[in-house]
């Protein structure tokens, strides 16, 4: 398994979920009393899924 995947499946795991299929089911309005799932992460972590693009839709 390559470096990249085995981050990927690290922060996989650290979220919960997988980042490319996570569908926000809240309210449309910004309700700061819902936590960010993506919360749990590192700047470093987020940048890692933005500039691979596993925050985009599959």
């Amino acid at each position: 398994m390559m470096e990249k995947e085995k981050e990927y499946k690290r922060i996989c795991e650290k979220l919960g979920f997988v980042p490319s299929e996570y569908k926000y089911d809240g309210p449309v309005e910004e309700d700061d009393s819902i936590p960010n799932p993506f919360s749990v992460l590192t700047i470093e972590e987020g940048r890692f899924l933005y500039e691979n693009g596993y925050l985009n839709p599959r």
